[in-house]
């Protein structure tokens, strides 16, 4: 779901509380074990395709 909310353009902190994520820092280690990378960098390269 988190993954989607970045796609859509939400920012990470929205993307954190929407998803149920305690803090962004759980979001992000939950993150990189499921898709390797951190939201961070899904974000920037979201933004550099556009």
């Amino acid at each position: 779901m988190a993954r989607r909310l970045i796609f859509s353009g939400h920012s990470l902190t929205q993307a954190t509380t929407m998803a149920g994520f305690a803090d962004q820092s759980h979001l992000t280690r939950h993150f990189v074990r499921t898709y390797g990378l951190t939201p961070g960098s899904l974000a920037a390269a979201i933004r550099g395709a556009a």
